[in-house]
């Protein structure tokens, strides 16, 4: 079985592809009425720089959940298995037991009996939205993933696409400096709804998977921007 790692290369390296290839057909009916060729150097720009950020985002997922583990939509977990026969009692003990405790009763080299005391088992209580997965983690992870997160993910993209393409430093930090601001109020079009359904119903090892998959439209302005 391929790690989750390695699913999550692989099929968001698809649903890249698939942006990007959707994204040069755009521009290019925007511009030219001639026979469609794929920008192979685009292609594999937009690709390389997927690569190196989904290892970036895998890990800042797992973080997020780390410190504010839970999703309030996630099954209830499964009842506790009944707890099984109670142990030999000794006969042998005069001590007054309370009710709810349960001894088991140990055979000695002798052959007397030593009673041991064990506590009652009490299943914990869980359910939606209490305790480690309520909304307090949740509003945090979203919090952290519209802040942190995009501007993490803002710059990453603007840098690396950039060099990939042969800009030089300085030109990368004056593209930051004039490209961030549009590319952030376009993700925050898109990124609330996708990060509310990533952080209540998807698996955190699925969460960049999820995220390309919603974002295939996202990936295509990205294309958009990085083809020009």
């Amino acid at each position: 079985m391929p790690s989750p790692l390695t699913t999550t290369f692989i099929q968001s390296t698809i649903l890249n592809a698939i942006a990007n290839l959707l994204a040069q057909i755009i521009d290019h009916h925007r511009k030219s009425k001639s026979t469609f060729t794929i920008n192979t150097p685009a292609l594999l720009q937009f690709l390389i720089y997927g690569i190196l950020i989904v290892p970036i985002n895998f890990i800042w997922q797992r973080y997020l959940e780390e410190k504010f583990p839970g999703a309030l939509l996630f099954r209830r977990s499964p009842a506790p298995a009944p707890p099984p026969p109670p142990p030999t009692i000794s006969t042998n003990t005069k001590k007054k037991r309370n009710e709810g405790d349960v001894y088991i009763s140990i055979p000695a080299i002798t052959g007397t009996s030593t009673t041991l005391k064990e506590k009652p088992f009490q299943p914990k209580a869980r359910g939606w939205g209490r305790g480690r997965g309520g909304w307090t983690n949740f509003l945090m992870k979203f919090l952290l993933d519209q802040t942190i997160g995009s501007v993490m993910n803002i710059v990453l993209f603007v840098v690396l696409i950039n060099l990939l393409k042969g800009v030089d430093v300085a030109g990368v930090v004056g593209l930051v400096q004039l490209d961030f601001k549009p590319i952030m109020i376009a993700r925050l079009k898109y990124r609330p709804l996708v990060s509310m359904l990533m952080y209540t119903v998807v698996p955190v090892d699925r969460r960049v998977v999820f995220g390309s998959a919603c974002g295939v439209v996202w990936g295509v302005y990205l294309s958009l921007y990085a083809v020009v």
